[in-house]
């Protein structure tokens, strides 16, 4: 049989039938039409074999012993599959009512026993060409999800990056007036500081003096707390110092943000600017105690913005290096295909849930605790391997860890 139907090649096929030689009959026929079937004598036994295989098609009698067609139908609509499958009744049944209650049990075709050849024929090669139909359509659907949330993540980058370009020149102005003024008052306050222990060196002298006066000194010291001002004054202001070094770096994440396009094009080995990416980070990967494998077999040169994607690489590596615990391992594979190079970092680490993979190229989504990340390393990431016109994806585990799958065009249609 050199049609659809075997086009399908060993398409399985479930074949539930309590006549054995009917269901002999049906064996031969299917099986030399290069199917590959599965029988059982009754409903009961046909459901198990359901339960265990992923076929594409049942052929079910009506009448059976145990759990009937019928009752096999409806637990097969009833079951979550990731496809449809279809479901031809066989039945000695012809009353146009009982057919109707069939269809209604969810069968999709039936044939009236003894079946004839050439109308099985007919009927697999239409539950083909349905099942065919159904996976293009599946696949489609699939497509445009993935397009629709492609464009969303695109929409909602081009949004951060509108907003960083007008924000990042109106938050460093305050940021340096800020920081000028703090860098003034500590140097102040330390001077400060040093009269006041000059005085405090002094003080046993003063107190023959004007004892009146230096008692009430001393209950202002104690009402204000002089020990603990002298002693966290000035760790105070490294810690303000260190905030707003957080403010400054979160413009700069902002203002590169939103100009990925502006960074220099070149041809570079990817390999070499994962190897520096991996020099940069070589003490902290130390102090994380994590292993690094790099498997990079000198593949071909690519046109890209070294800068930009020395920072995909960058941001990625830190993410898995956080993510790990000591003893645990990076691998970084470098593989191509005939238009692109592909770049795989797997971690050993913490992994992710369902829910946190979903959102971790969204712009400001972070699992850190308050204070500690951005939310803005990975969309970043996103933004510059779109940019190059390639893709970034990633696939998890909780408690098994992480892999970033990178793909980039060897030669890519770079905005100039």
């Amino acid at each position: 049989m050199h049609d659809e139907v075997s086009a399908e090649r060993r398409m399985k096929v479930l074949v539930a039938e309590d006549s054995s030689v009917m269901r002999m009959l049906l064996i031969a026929q299917l099986r030399g039409w290069d199917l590959d079937v599965v029988s059982a004598v009754d409903g009961a036994e046909a459901w198990e074999l359901f339960k265990e295989h992923e076929f594409s098609l049942v052929l079910t009698d009506w009448i059976m012993p145990n759990v009937d067609g019928l009752e096999l139908i409806r637990r097969i609509r009833n079951y979550t599959l990731p496809h449809y499958v279809y479901v031809i009744l066989l039945t000695a049944k012809t009353d146009t009512e009982d057919l109707v209650h069939a269809m209604d049990a969810g069968a999709d075709d039936f044939l009236v026993k003894p079946c004839d050849t050439q109308e099985l024929r007919v009927r697999l090669r239409e539950g083909t060409r349905i099942l065919k139909l159904e996976s293009t359509l599946a696949e489609q659907n699939l497509a445009i999800r993935d397009a629709q949330a492609a464009l969303v993540q695109s929409e909602r980058l081009a949004s951060v990056g509108q907003l960083a370009a007008g924000m990042a020149h109106e938050i460093n102005n305050p940021i340096a007036f800020v920081s000028n003024n703090l860098a003034v008052l500590r140097r102040d306050v330390d001077s400060l500081m040093q009269i006041i222990s000059a005085y405090r060196e002094c003080r046993d002298d003063l107190s023959r003096v004007d004892a009146d006066a230096i008692a009430r000194i001393d209950r202002l010291e104690q009402e204000h707390d002089l020990p603990w001002i002298m002693e966290n004054t000035l760790p105070m202001f490294q810690s303000s110092k260190d905030g707003l070094k957080r403010v400054r770096d979160i413009v700069s994440n902002l203002r590169d943000f939103a100009r990925l396009d502006e960074a220099v094009q070149d041809k570079i080995l990817i390999g070499d600017t994962i190897r520096s990416t991996l020099a940069i980070l070589n003490h902290v990967i130390d102090e994380a105690q994590v292993s690094v494998v790099l498997n990079d077999p000198d593949k071909p040169p690519i046109v890209c913005r070294p800068a930009s994607l020395n920072q995909v690489f960058h941001n990625v590596l830190t993410n898995a290096i956080q993510a790990c615990q000591p003893g645990d391992k990076i691998t970084i594979n470098v593989g191509q295909t005939d238009e692109s190079v592909l770049v795989d970092i797997c971690d050993t680490g913490a992994g992710m849930d369902e829910s946190v993979l979903a959102r971790i190229f969204e712009p400001f989504f972070t699992t850190r605790p308050i204070g500690q990340g951005t939310g803005l390393g990975l969309a970043l990431c996103f933004g510059i391997v779109r940019d190059h016109g390639g893709e970034i994806s990633a696939t998890s585990q909780l408690g098994e860890g992480t892999t970033i799958y990178i793909r980039l065009p060897k030669q890519p249609q770079l905005a100039s």
